[in-house]
């Protein structure tokens, strides 16, 4: 059986209209890849430390889809749009199951 992988980021925006372009170009190719939000970021309750802004969770079929996504030429064209759009932690994971 295929573990699932997961796409955590964290982000805090800072051009709003420059990131709003790469989260068209990236959310569309997000859902080409089966990508999807696994939590509602806007409820995310910070208790300890300091996070970026903003907390996403994708959930793809297979951690190898993930890293395909995250490799694809296609997302590094979307990743020059965020370049000085946000500041932003990214990691790849495998699920346990």
């Amino acid at each position: 059986m295929m573990t699932k992988g997961y796409l955590i980021a964290q982000v805090t925006v800072t051009n709003s209209d420059a990131y709003s372009n790469y989260a068209k170009v990236a959310g569309d190719l997000l859902k080409q890849y089966g990508a999807r939000v696994f939590v509602k970021p806007e409820t995310a309750l910070i208790k300890e430390g300091n996070p970026k802004a903003r907390t996403l969770i994708f959930e793809f079929g297979s951690f190898d889809k993930a890293k395909e996504f995250w490799d694809s030429p296609e997302y590094a064209e979307a990743k020059a749009l965020r370049a000085g759009a946000a500041d932003g932690d990214f990691i790849l994971i495998e699920g346990t199951d």
